[in-house]
């Protein structure tokens, strides 16, 4: 997995695979929470999903949401 493949959520600071969030910015998981769109499967392995790469981050915005 190289760094190109890699980007860093905008509101909870997890690095994430790009492919497998709907949204640029937007890991996942803060997605589905913040704007309804569809969330992974998680799996995690080792501290990261095997699947979206998300390390289970939350910010506190989205900490009280839920």
């Amino acid at each position: 997995m190289n760094s190109i493949n890699i980007a860093v959520c905008d509101e909870c600071g997890s690095k994430f695979l790009k492919s497998s969030s709907e949204m640029k910015g937007l890991c996942p998981e803060c997605a589905s929470v913040l704007y309804g769109y569809r969330d992974c499967k998680h799996i995690f392995r080792d501290g990261k999903c095997i699947y979206c790469h998300w390390d289970g981050s939350k910010s506190e915005y989205i900490k009280n949401m839920k």
